[in-house]
């Protein structure tokens, strides 16, 4: 009898919001790179006609790829996020509190739930940016559709 490759036999899919902005590093060991970030995932279920919210869950996803680790980093706080996930391993973080971290198979931005941006509140302040012509810019007076000021450096 010959044994086949093992199959998967479910995927699993979690769906949450973006609690804040990402975590850029290298591991200690071999220094590969890694972008984390936070999501809340919030559910409830009908009880009686009325909707009944249970407590949110947080996940800590941590990309390793190289594509992942380019759309994490763009991910702002409020956008909502399609995750399938490749791994769960839990851990307890440095306040002994139980953290559930996921690693993704796939990462989707649902962008039909993305926060709207207020012209009033600008995220950058103080920084300088260059221009595809050469041109310093503050940072703050640079299109809204430029998200990562780092980017603009290596166009």
């Amino acid at each position: 009898m010959s044994q086949s490759p093992s199959k998967q036999l479910f995927s699993c899919l979690v769906q949450g919001t973006v609690t804040g902005r990402c975590e850029q590093g290298h591991t200690p060991g071999s220094g590969r790179a890694f972008v984390k970030f936070r999501i809340v995932h919030r559910t409830g279920y009908r009880k009686d006609g009325g909707w009944i919210t249970t407590a949110p869950m947080e996940f800590e996803v941590t990309c390793w790829d190289e594509q992942q680790m380019l759309l994490a980093r763009s991910l702002k706080p409020g956008t909502e996020v399609l995750v399938t996930v490749k791994k769960f391993f839990s851990y307890l973080d440095r306040s002994d509190e139980p953290v559930i971290n996921i690693t993704p198979t796939d990462l989707l931005p649902l962008t039909a739930s993305a926060p709207a941006t207020d012209p009033a509140r600008r995220q950058r302040s103080g920084d300088l940016v260059v221009s595809p012509h050469g041109e310093r810019i503050a940072a703050d007076a640079w299109p809204d559709t430029v998200t990562d000021p780092q980017l603009v450096h290596h166009r």
